[in-house]
C-alpha cells in the first residue's frame, strides 16, 4: 500500500440490482490511508416517488420507505460525492456492481463518470483466504473476526469492507516472495485494477525482504508447508475399559456429562466383540444400533472402538455418508476422544486420489494458460493454499466455477514421479503413511464403495458404518449412469462449430499463431467429424433393436422406458464392436490432440485475449463431455460382466423431434449379495448405526438391503433422549385434500400463507417434487395476501441453491423455505434457525419409472409384496429423517405439520406414526385449527 494513496471503500444499497431501473437508497464511504480508516461518510437517499422500495429489499436491508422520505435525493449529494471520490482508489466488495451503478447515477444527473483505479475485495479474498467457507461480506467478516453489526446496511458494510481491505494488504504482504512472484506472473484476470494489490505486495516484499517462515519450504519454485512423517507407533497398553457408570464418570470428569443411553451403546459395542462368539461368515454376527439424535452417537462408538483397537491391534474403519461428516468424526477423535484416553491413538481421513493435489501436475499446470478465468483464479488460490495445507485435500478449498475435469488434471499423478523433485512431498503418499499408522481410518460411503478392496490389512479391521441407511443408495447411485446420444451428438456438433467459427476472436485465430497449428486443427476436426458421422448410427441401431421392435406409439410429449435384457445388450455390443471401437478410438485421438494443442498454447510466445481463452475453455469443456460419454460405454460393458444378476439396463426414447431421441441407461438394481461378496470379507462383523435405521418394530428391510443374517445379528434401539412431550408437537391435518387432487397446489399455497403470516418462525416445507414446489410457490406469489406477509418465502431451484438458502436460514428470520430431496436429511438447523417443519405429503417414491417397476418385478418373483417390502419402508425412513430436522438439542422446540390425510385414513398410516418418537404428541386436527394451535404452542415456549 502506497502511503500517500487514499482508498475510498464504497457500499451501496439499491432498490434493484439493475442500474437501468434501480435507484440508490443508501451510500456509505470509508476512507483508508496508511492501513487505517481515516474518515467516513454515510447518507440515506430518497429514490423518488417513481421508485418504491420493494418488500424484499426492506427485509434484507431494514431500510423502509418512511426512513428515506426525508432523506436527500441523489442529485442533492451528487456533487459532494463526486468531489470526495475523485482522485481516490475506488474499492468495493463486487466493484463491478457498485462502480457502474454509481457512475450511471452520476451520468443521470449530468456529471461525468468516475475514471478511478478500482479494486474488488471479493476475488482478492478468494485468493488470499482460499479455505474460507464463503465470500459474501458477512461470511468473511465472521471468518476473519471483523465487527459487522448490520450486514446489508451500507454504513456497516463499508466499514467492514475497509477493515477487510486492511487485512488483504497485510495478508498479501505476508506471502512468501516466490508465491507473490508467481501470482503476478500468471495470466490472472481480476476485476479492474485489483491485481495492483499483489504487484504492490511483491514490490514491498522486495524492498524489505523477510526470511521464509520456519513452517515453509520452497521446492522447485513452490512454497509449501513443511511436513514430518509421524513417528512409528510404540507398543501401547490400554487401561481396562470403563464398563461401570462410576468408571465412565471418572473418565469423563468435567469434560462430558454421563448419559445412560450413550453408556449402553459403549458397553454394547465392547461386549459384542469381547464376549460374543462371532461368526466368520460374511453378513453374520452384525451389530445394528439405532441411536437417536442427542445421544452422543459418535463418541458412543469411538470410545469402545479405541479400546478394542489397542487391545487387539486391529484398525477401525469408520464409514460416514458425506465428506463433511468425515471431518466431523475426525474432530471428535482429536478434540473429544483423545483427551479422555491414557494411551495414544491416531486417525487418518482417506479419500480417493482425485481429492488431493499432485504437486508435479500442479506445477505443470501453472505453466499452462488454461484459457479460463475461473481456472486461473483457482490456481492462484492453490498457490496461497500450499503455504497453509498439510493434507492437500481439495475439500479444504472453496473454489468457484471450477470443473471436476480441471481438478482431476491437477490431481493426476505425474508421468515420472520417481524423477520428480516433488516425489517425497506428494500428499497422497502422506495419506497412505498416515493410514498405515492410524488406529482409526475415516472414509466416506462413496470411498467405501470404490476402494473397499484397498482396505486390506494384516488383521481384519473393525467396520463401523455410520448413518448406514445411506450406504445401499450410494452403491446403487454410483453404479447408475446414462448416455444420451442426442446430447452427445449435439456436443460434438458444438465442437465442430467452435473450430469452424470465423468471427474474431476465435479458436482459428489461436491455431494460426501456434507452431503446427494447422495440422492440429485438421486433426481435431477430423475426429469430431468422424464422431458426428458414427454416433447417429449407434443411436439408430439401438432404437431399431430395442425400441422400434416394441411397436411403441409415442406423441411428441412422451418418453417411454424399455428394459433391455442383459444378454441382448451384450450381444448388441458384440455385433457392433467395430463401430463402437471406432468411436472410442476417435475420442482417444481427440483427447490426445487437445493435450498437444494445450502444450503448444502454454509454450507459445504470444499474447492471447480473454475472449480467445474463453473460446479455448469452451472447447476443452466440450471435449471433456465427449470423453465422459465414451467412458460410460466402457462402464456398461464392465457391469454386464461383473454384476449380471443385479444390473438393469433400459432404453429411454422420445419422438419429440424429427428423429427418435435415445438414451441408454443402466446400473445396479439392488444390493443383494453386494455387501456379502465385496465388503464384509475384508472386515470383522460390521457395526451399523444411525438415527433412522428401522422402518417398523420388526422390520427386516434393513437386513435385506445389507445382506445381513437377521438371526445372528444383535440389534438395539436406544430410547429417545429429548423430552418430545414438552419440546414438540405433531399436527396431522385430517381434512386436507389428497395430494393427487387437482386443486392441491392451490390449497397448500393458501395454508402456507396463513401459517407464514401468523407464525413468524423459520419454517421448512418439505416436498417430494420440484415441480410441485414451483406450482405452490407461484400460487403463493400470485395470492393477494402474499405482499402482506412479513415472512421471507424462498423456493429451492427458484430462489437459489440449497447451500445459499441454508446460509440464509442460519442467519435470517423469519423465513419459510420450500425444499425437496436433500432438504429431508443432513440439515442441522438448531434453535430458532428452524422451529417448524411442514410436510406437503408422505414421501413415497414415484412408481412410474423403469427401475421401480423392475424392482417391483423382482420382489413379486420372490413372493414378496413390493409396497410393504420396499415402497413403504423407504417412505417411513424418509419421513423419520424429515421429522429429525426439527429437534436438535435439549433446549430446542418446534412443531411438525403433515398435510397428507392418508396418514390418518389409510391403514399403513399407523405404521408411519408408530415410528415417531413415542412421547411426541400426535394431534389430528382440522386445517382451521392449525394456526391457533401453533400460535399457542410457540407462545408457551417463548
Amino acid at each position: 500500500m502506497i502511503n500517500k494513496e487514499i482508498y475510498a471503500v464504497v457500499d451501496l444499497e439499491t432498490t434493484r440490482t439493475r442500474m437501468t431501473d434501480g435507484r440508490i437508497i443508501q451510500i456509505a464511504i470509508a476512507f483508508v490511508q496508511k492501513n487505517k480508516i481515516i474518515n467516513q461518510f454515510n447518507t440515506l437517499i430518497n429514490p423518488g416517488n417513481r421508485e418504491r422500495i420493494p418488500k424484499m429489499i426492506t427485509q434484507l436491508t431494514g431500510i423502509t420507505p418512511k426512513m428515506v422520505a426525508d432523506a436527500p435525493f441523489f442529485e442533492d449529494v451528487a456533487f459532494t460525492l463526486h468531489a470526495m471520490l475523485s482522485g481516490t482508489i475506488f474499492v468495493a466488495h463486487n466493484v463491478n456492481f457498485d462502480l457502474p451503478f454509481l457512475n450511471a447515477e452520476f451520468e443521470r444527473v449530468g456529471l461525468t463518470s468516475l475514471k478511478n483505479e478500482a479494486i474488488d475485495t471479493e476475488p482478492l479474498s478468494r485468493i488470499l483466504w482460499p479455505t474460507a467457507p464463503a465470500y459474501r461480506l458477512r461470511d468473511l467478516t465472521t471468518y476473519l473476526n471483523i465487527e459487522h453489526g448490520h450486514p446489508h446496511q451500507a454504513d456497516s458494510d463499508a466499514i467492514a469492507t475497509a477493515e477487510l481491505l486492511v487485512k488483504i494488504f497485510d495478508k498479501a504482504r505476508a506471502l512468501p516472495m516466490i508465491t507473490l512472484q508467481t501470482l503476478t506472473e500468471m495470466p490472472l484476470v481480476l476485476p479492474m485494477d485489483s491485481r495492483m494489490i499483489l504487484v504492490e505486495a511483491l514490490a514491498a516484499n522486495r524492498q524489505s525482504p523477510e526470511p521464509l517462515p520456519s513452517q515453509l519450504q520452497v521446492v522447485d519454485g513452490l512454497a509449501i508447508r513443511r511436513y514430518s512423517m509421524p513417528d512409528p507407533v510404540h507398543k501401547r497398553i490400554a487401561d481396562k475399559f470403563p464398563a461401570k457408570k462410576a468408571a465412565k464418570e471418572k473418565l469423563f470428569g468435567d469434560r462430558f456429562e454421563y448419559r445412560d443411553e450413550q453408556a449402553k451403546m459403549m458397553n454394547l459395542i465392547h461386549t459384542h466383540f469381547n464376549d460374543s462368539e462371532l461368526s466368520t461368515v460374511p453378513g453374520q454376527s452384525s451389530l445394528v444400533m439405532e441411536a437417536p439424535t442427542g445421544l452422543g452417537k459418535t463418541l458412543g462408538f469411538l470410545l469402545p472402538m479405541a479400546y478394542l483397537a489397542v487391545e487387539t491391534g486391529r484398525k477401525v474403519v469408520v464409514a460416514e455418508p458425506t465428506i463433511t461428516m468425515q471431518h466431523q468424526v475426525q474432530t471428535v477423535v482429536e478434540e473429544q476422544l483423545k483427551p479422555l484416553l491414557s494411551f495414544d491413538i491416531r486417525v487418518a481421513v482417506l479419500k480417493g486420489h482425485l481429492n488431493y493435489l499432485n504437486l508435479q501436475s500442479f506445477k505443470r499446470m501453472l505453466k499452462r494458460d488454461e484459457g479460463s478465468i475461473p481456472m486461473q483464479l483457482a490456481k492462484a488460490q492453490m498457490l496461497v493454499w500450499l503455504t497453509e495445507t498439510l493434507t492437500g485435500d481439495f475439500d479444504e478449498l472453496n473454489l468457484n466455477n471450477v470443473s471436476q475435469e480441471f481438478l482431476a488434471r491437477v490431481a493426476q499423478p505425474a508421468n515420472n514421479p520417481a524423477a520428480s523433485s516433488f516425489a517425497q512431498y506428494e500428499f497422497t503418499a502422506r495419506q497412505a503413511v498416515l493410514a498405515e499408522e492410524a488406529d482409526f481410518i475415516i472414509v466416506n460411503h462413496a470411498y467405501m464403495v470404490s476402494h473397499h478392496a484397498d482396505m486390506v490389512f494384516q488383521l481384519k479391521p473393525y467396520l463401523v458404518i455410520d448413518e448406514a441407511q445411506h450406504l445401499p443408495d450410494t452403491v446403487i447411485t454410483q453404479s447408475r449412469h446414462q448416455v444420451n446420444f442426442k446430447q452427445w451428438g449435439d456436443v460434438v456438433h458444438a465442437g465442430l462449430d467452435i473450430l469452424a467459427a470465423h468471427h474474431q476472436p476465435s479458436l482459428q485465430s489461436v491455431f494460426e499463431r501456434l507452431h503446427g497449428g494447422s495440422r492440429m486443427l485438421t486433426n481435431l476436426r477430423n475426429q469430431l467429424q468422424l464422431l458426428e458421422d458414427q454416433l447417429p448410427k449407434v443411436e439408430q441401431k439401438l432404437y431399431r433393436r430395442f425400441g422400434m421392435q416394441k411397436g411403441l406409439e409415442l406423441d411428441h410429449k412422451q418418453v417411454v422406458d424399455s428394459e433391455i435384457e442383459l444378454a441382448d445388450l451384450a450381444q448388441f455390443f458384440l455385433d457392433n464392436a467395430d463401430l463402437i471401437n471406432a468411436i472410442q478410438r476417435a475420442v482417444t485421438v481427440l483427447t490426445d490432440g487437445l493435450e498437444t494443442m494445450l502444450t503448444n498454447f502454454a509454450e507459445a510466445d504470444q499474447t492471447f485475449s480473454v475472449s480467445e481463452r474463453q473460446e479455448l475453455a469452451d472447447f476443452r469443456r466440450i471435449v471433456g463431455q465427449i470423453n465422459t460419454n465414451s467412458n460410460r460405454i466402457n462402464q456398461f460393458k464392465n457391469e454386464l460382466v461383473m454384476y449380471p444378476t443385479a444390473s438393469i439396463f433400459w432404453l429411454s426414447e422420445s419422438l419429440g423431434g424429427a428423429t427418435p431421441s435415445v438414451r441408454l441407461a443402466g446400473g445396479l438394481l439392488h444390493t443383494t449379495n453386494y455387501f456379502k461378496q465385496r465388503i464384509y470379507p475384508n472386515f470383522m462383523p460390521p457395526v451399523l448405526t444411525g438415527a433412522t435405521l428401522f422402518t417398523s418394530k420388526k422390520s427386516g428391510y434393513l437386513f435385506n438391503r445389507f445382506d445381513l443374517d437377521e438371526d445372528s445379528a444383535t440389534s438395539y434401539r436406544f430410547g429417545d433422549v429429548f423430552d418430545y412431550a414438552k419440546q414438540s408437537q405433531l399436527l396431522l391435518v385430517k381434512n386436507a385434500p389428497l395430494p393427487t387432487s387437482y386443486n392441491y397446489a392451490d390449497y397448500l399455497a393458501e395454508q402456507l400463507l396463513k401459517i407464514a403470516d401468523a407464525v413468524e418462525e423459520n419454517t421448512l416445507v418439505l416436498f417430494t417434487s420440484n415441480d410441485m414446489i414451483a406450482h405452490v410457490y407461484n400460487r403463493m406469489q400470485n395470492n393477494h395476501e402474499y405482499g402482506d406477509v412479513s415472512t421471507t418465502i424462498l423456493a429451492q431451484g427458484i430462489s437459489g441453491t440449497r447451500n445459499k438458502i441454508l446460509r440464509r436460514l442460519e442467519t435470517e428470520k423469519p423465513m419459510m423455505v420450500l425444499g425437496s430431496a436433500s432438504f429431508w436429511e443432513g440439515i442441522d438447523l438448531p434453535g430458532d434457525q428452524l422451529r417448524l417443519v411442514i410436510m406437503a405429503r408422505l414421501p413415497f417414491e414415484q412408481p412410474d419409472n423403469i427401475v421401480a417397476k423392475a424392482e417391483e418385478a423382482v420382489l413379486i418373483s420372490q413372493g414378496r409384496q413390493p409396497f410393504y417390502q420396499s415402497t413403504l419402508p423407504k417412505a417411513i425412513l424418509r419421513f423419520r429423517q424429515g421429522v429429525g430436522r426439527l429437534i436438535r438439542s435439549q433446549d430446542d422446540y418446534g412443531a411438525i405439520i403433515v398435510f397428507d390425510s392418508r396418514l390418518i385414513s389409510k391403514s399403513y398410516g399407523r405404521s408411519v406414526r408408530n415410528m415417531m418418537p413415542e412421547a411426541m404428541p400426535q394431534l389430528e386436527v382440522l386445517d382451521t385449527e392449525v394456526v391457533p394451535i401453533l400460535t399457542d404452542f410457540f407462545a408457551q415456549h417463548e
